[in-house]
């Protein structure tokens, strides 16, 4: 009987050098995997086998599946030491004794030994850990806004971000492959043990209990079996303490001690009869480095073009400078695009130091000050190569990757974030229609209103005489008069449609969507109009529209409160919905200068738009508390998210 391994397409393949026999590692991983070959029905040691290599292909994806599934679930006792590891990593992280969990992280082998649980074992384990952490009732909650924390290696630290917004959703298992292709296996491996420590951190602080508490509340070693020696057989060489971690490589640093990085207080406790003038002959190098920048001078003199109402002493050029020293001390080459990304890290260290500080004492934290000057900072430089650079595009998505650092890093965005991140909808959800919504079934009924088209007046608004059958559509009661509006008894008696406020709002988000289009003085529906004729509209095409009004109803409230501060407003109003959408774990509310008189007039315009939002089955009220359905917690929190990122322009 002829097999794939007889014929002209396997024998060509070798001759062309695409396949080669590699006597160690590749039989012992055809060995490994033959059993789950063979469960998908090829026999890989029967020589009369028959099948064809697109056979062979199926089955080996699901066979290397099946395979990483098993490598990364530890069981019985393998499960017990792969929790005691990441026991021992989380509380030598949480205590600050970052030796210790690198010493953790390097006692780990590549294969499990008989004592000893594998990279794969304890990468698996964290990973089930997060899932279920992150989406219970319990802990959920508490966790929300969870930031990667500082590490020596960055690919880590940055994985641990993308495995901590994958845990809110409850998908980093299964993630694993993707994380690992994209990564590599050390990577993974830390940034899964970063991710559990950040919660162990969290929970410490939220719970008001000791390191030991949480890891013993949530990785309990009881019921585990004792490890047996020869279960194993030999592994490979194995670092077992700290000293052998802490004679390898040099951790690379974010910053040097003597810009206050995160290797100044190792140094001090290492050194502390280290000469401060040494310290201050390497700062004056770097400030005599930056003032001869060509770069430099360039911004300095963007800087007094556009702002020609400050002078040389203003902030302004105070913040210039002091991130093009924390740029040269770091190294990063912000003359690229590419380089701000470098730069980026060192900055969110300072945020994560920040928020450290200030949870052990009052006030804003020195690391908080330089890290919000230097985004100011930072985002004038952008600013400034977007608009003398050659590559302006190249620039303005830089900048875009500095608004998200900036979000990542504040408190409240990173909470909103989360929120966003942790209520997403699963595609089953998405393509089923949305249950019983006044703004869905306005649409719809605005859309057969307007027929094939529909008079409007000179403004592109609903006319007077229709704002009642408009306004029905929505179930509000409006109805035009020439003069005198009020509302009463219910009603809204309306001079012009654009003093009904969710008619008016619809109408714009309809136009943006493409739902309808307004030519002169006629309204017509859209290119995106049949989908909603059909009466059923799934959540996919409806959420965005519901988004978008509730956006432009927020956006509306900041309109009518009194001064030219857009921030302080958007600010409040944001904190109030991450308030709604996550009581419970919900950043303390900064303190904001709005005044007594903006104060009031902001609260009763919110607590007016909240009962609005409610009355439309946004929201949910139980007494005086608020709460969001379910299904709109994502776009409510992407309402938000918008208001901080700005006026619309």
């Amino acid at each position: 009987m002829s097999t794939f391994f007889d014929g002209p397409e396997f024998h060509g393949m070798a001759a062309g050098g695409k396949i080669s026999h590699d006597p160690g590692m590749s039989d012992r991983m055809m060995r490994e995997l033959a059993p789950f070959l063979k469960a998908e029905g090829i026999d890989i040691d029967d020589p009369n086998a028959d099948f064809t290599e697109a056979d062979l292909h199926i089955a080996m994806e699901k066979a290397q599946v099946e395979y990483n599934r098993r490598l990364f679930t530890p069981v019985g006792a393998h499960r017990g030491l792969a929790l005691g590891k990441l026991r021992s990593f989380s509380v030598a992280f949480a205590e600050g004794d970052i030796k210790t969990a690198e010493a953790v992280v390097a006692s780990l082998p590549s294969d499990p030994q008989d004592f000893s649980p594998s990279v794969a074992q304890v990468t698996g384990a964290a990973m089930g850990l997060l899932d279920e952490w992150f989406t219970e009732d319990v802990h959920g909650p508490k966790l929300g806004g969870v930031m990667a924390p500082k590490w020596s290696v960055k690919t880590s630290r940055a994985v641990a971000r993308d495995i901590l917004a994958l845990a809110h959703k409850g998908r980093v298992v299964d993630s694993l492959d993707r994380l690992i292709a994209s990564n590599s296996g050390r990577p993974v491996l830390e940034g899964s043990m970063l991710a559990v420590a950040a919660a162990v951190v969290r929970l410490t602080k939220r719970n008001k209990v000791s390191e030991q508490d949480v890891v013993d509340e949530l990785m309990p070693l009881d019921g585990y079996p004792e490890p047996v020696e020869g279960t194993y057989g030999s592994a490979g060489r194995v670092i077992q303490d700290a000293q052998e971690a802490e004679d390898g490589p040099a951790a690379e640093q974010n910053l040097p001690e003597w810009l206050g990085g995160s290797s100044a207080e190792a140094s001090a406790q290492a050194n502390p009869h280290a000469d401060p003038q040494g310290i201050d002959a390497r700062m004056d190098a770097v400030e005599m480095t930056v003032y001869e920048m060509p770069l430099y001078q360039r911004f300095r003199d963007w800087l007094a073009e556009t702002y020609d109402d400050v002078d040389e002493d203003s902030e302004v050029f105070d913040i210039a400078h002091l991130l093009f020293c924390i740029a040269v001390s770091s190294r990063a080459d912000i003359d690229e695009p590419e380089g701000i990304d470098d730069l980026l890290d060192v900055l969110e260290s300072f945020a994560v130091d920040g928020q450290e500080e200030a949870e052990k004492t009052d006030g804003e934290s020195p690391s908080t000050v330089i890290f919000l000057d230097s985004l100011e900072a930072l985002d004038n430089y952008l600013r400034f190569r977007m608009d003398t650079g050659e590559n302006p595009e190249r620039w303005s998505a830089a900048r875009a990757r500095a608004e998200a650092a900036s979000m990542r890093t504040d408190p409240l965005p990173s909470a909103l974030m989360a929120a966003v991140e942790a209520n997403a909808l699963s595609e089953e959800q998405l393509a089923q229609p949305l249950p019983h919504n006044r703004l869905v079934e306005g649409v719809v009924g605005i859309l057969d209103w307007v027929g094939e088209s529909r008079p409007l007046t000179g403004t592109g608004r609903v006319k007077r005489a229709d704002i009642a059958e408009a306004a029905e559509k929505f179930g509000i009661k409006a109805v035009g008069v020439a003069s005198n509006a009020r509302y009463e008894d219910g009603v809204n008696y309306a001079r012009s449609a654009d003093e009904v406020p969710v008619l008016e709002a619809m109408w714009a988000v309809m136009q943006s969507a493409e739902i309808t289009e307004i030519t002169g003085t006629k309204v017509r529906p859209g290119s995106a109009a049949d989908e909603w004729k059909k009466g059923e509209v799934s959540a996919d095409t409806a959420l965005p529209v519901i988004g978008a009004f509730i956006y432009e109803r927020l956006l509306d409230v900041i309109n009518l409160v009194p001064g030219e501060d857009y921030g302080a407003p958007a600010i409040t109003i944001a904190q109030r919905l991450i308030e709604i959408l996550t009581p419970d774990s919900a950043p303390e509310r900064p303190e904001l200068d709005l005044g007594e008189v903006r104060s009031e007039r902001l609260s009763t315009l919110l607590e007016d738009e909240l009962q609005e939002l409610t009355e439309l089955g946004l929201l949910m009220a139980d007494g005086d508390t608020l709460s969001a359905e379910p299904v709109y917690k994502r776009i409510v929190a992407g309402a938000a998210l918008m208001l901080l990122s700005g006026p619309r322009e």
